[in-house]
């Protein structure tokens, strides 16, 4: 009866490196799975946010031909165009006339 139960055993233990080799087989392949779909995503994800982010970074670009935001006492907020590269200051855009131009003080 003894070696019954101990041939019994062996058989049940035998086949256990195999299924955890399997199990191990079928997890690798998940992982590679995972690996490839989310390669695909960042890559769809790239292409199609490419045009918004070039013109972002021209946008970004422009933004570096004004100064810092500056908040008056009055709460008005202005925000001043730098002077081009060569030193030269752009000129003024003319004020608009009528009910709607702004008072000088």
């Amino acid at each position: 009866m003894r070696r019954l139960v101990v041939i019994f055993a062996l058989l049940l233990a035998a086949p256990m490196p195999v299924a955890a080799q399997t199990e191990s087989d079928e997890v690798q392949e998940g992982l590679d799975l995972l690996t490839e779909g989310a390669r695909r995503l960042l890559e769809e994800l790239t292409e199609e946010l490419s045009p918004f982010l070039r013109q972002l970074e021209m946008q970004l670009d422009e933004l570096q031909a004004y100064e810092a935001p500056e908040i008056l006492p009055n709460g008005d907020i202005l925000i001043r165009r730098k002077p081009d590269p060569e030193g030269v200051p752009t000129p003024p855009e003319p004020a608009p006339e009528g009910e709607d131009a702004p008072i000088d003080l």
